[in-house]
């Protein structure tokens, strides 16, 4: 295959030099709409308020595909000494978006040089990510309403996997997480007379432990349930003297699929509000950061499959779901896709591991890859 990864570790370079975390994506966005801007794209649009989305025509009718990057950064301290290393303190690229936006770049290059023969392309650089806005803000902007897709991929690098292996199994690729946050509200009380207040220890506690025991893993049918304590508030260290009257326990919950996800949140709401009755308690429920299951489609997964063997990539094929959240779900759950993993290297770094960096050596095989599903797409 043509290496088509010329010119692009210097762009990568860049975006890695220059970080922002989701949301704020506002230099990376002038960025690459500049570089954009020389490829001779049929439209290039703005989404999510940092975001782009490039169209190019195809010469025929054919399946319209939707390709997806993610341009956001973390809010996680660099500690490689590299030239091109994190000039902002306390933010750096240590998911890879860098590389993903990269080879969307690369992409659209190509795109610009060699129109589809079939089909339009859709390059999407989708921001925040990480904090799973990034795909709601595409939607709910409009910028996908006048584009009739057909089909919807994106990939991740993998670290622990080898170089340029593709990585994809049908079904749950990533799980459904989400943040549940239960407020629970007595009210306070002298610390001497603990009995005259309403203080929420006892019903947390409770609450916590239980919420725990929900933990389940079915390995042959590869469902999965993972709760996880991530925060708690109770009272306030500037208030020895007072028993507390207020306080709040944060879960990070995830689940194979939205439907087991959404099981477990309405349980854990429903256990929350025993608890905060039997301790004359109210309770209250926010969520935040929430990730839809990302399902990749029998049909999808198949074009990534004979891309792989086109592009004469090794193609493992993953008995269980990844375990981290990916916004992409919004997507696949919407229109037929799949997301799949490129190897990062087996000595690379984990995702968001502080001395973690995007291997540009994959790069080109991955454009390589996104080029082959949508001809193979016209096909089979």
């Amino acid at each position: 295959m043509e290496d088509l990864s010329a010119g692009l570790k210097v762009i990568r370079q860049h975006l890695h030099q220059y970080p922002e975390v989701s949301g704020n994506e506002y230099e990376t966005y002038k960025y690459l709409y500049n570089l954009l801007e020389r490829v001779h794209a049929d439209r290039i649009e703005t989404v999510a308020a940092t975001g782009l989305l490039v169209t190019f025509k195809g010469r025929s009718s054919g399946k319209n595909i939707l390709f997806r990057g993610d341009i956001d950064a973390l809010p996680i301290h660099e500690v490689n000494d590299v030239e091109y290393r994190s000039v902002t303190d306390g933010v750096a690229h240590k998911c890879g978006h860098d590389g993903h936006s990269t080879i969307m770049f690369g992409l659209c290059r190509y795109y610009g040089q060699n129109r589809p023969e079939e089909g339009d392309v859709y390059i999407l650089f989708q921001p925040a990510e990480e904090n799973g806005r990034g795909a709601r803000g595409v939607v709910d902007s409009g910028g996908l309403d006048d584009k009739e897709i057909d089909l919807v991929f994106a990939l991740h690098n993998v670290p622990s996997y080898s170089l340029n292996t593709i990585v994809c199994r049908e079904g749950s690729f990533t799980p459904g997480v989400t943040t549940l946050i239960a407020y629970f509200e007595g009210h306070t009380a002298h610390a001497a007379e603990p009995w005259n207040g309403h203080n929420p220890a006892a019903a947390m506690s409770e609450y916590l432990l239980a919420a725990l025991e929900n933990n389940m893993e079915d390995k042959e049918q590869h469902h999965f349930v993972t709760i996880t304590p991530v925060y708690t508030t109770l009272g306030d260290t500037s208030a020895y003297g007072t028993s507390a009257g207020s306080g709040s326990v944060h879960l990070t919950v995830r689940a194979d699929n939205s439907d087991r996800l959404e099981t477990i949140l309405n349980k854990l709401k429903n256990d929350a509000t025993s608890y905060a009755e039997k301790h004359q308690l109210t309770v209250s429920f926010g969520q935040k950061e929430t990730f839809e299951s990302n399902q990749n489609a029998p049909e999808a997964v198949a074009l990534v499959k004979a891309a792989a063997t086109i592009c004469k990539l090794p193609y493992y094929e993953k008995e269980e779901p990844f375990r981290w959240g990916e916004d992409f779900g919004l997507f696949t759950n919407r229109v037929n896709g799949a997301m799949f993993g490129i190897g990062a290297g087996e000595d690379c770094k984990p995702l968001h591991h502080p001395a973690y960096d995007f291997p540009d050596e994959i790069t080109g095989n991955a454009i390589n890859m996104f080029i082959t599903i949508q001809q193979q797409a016209q096909i089979l």
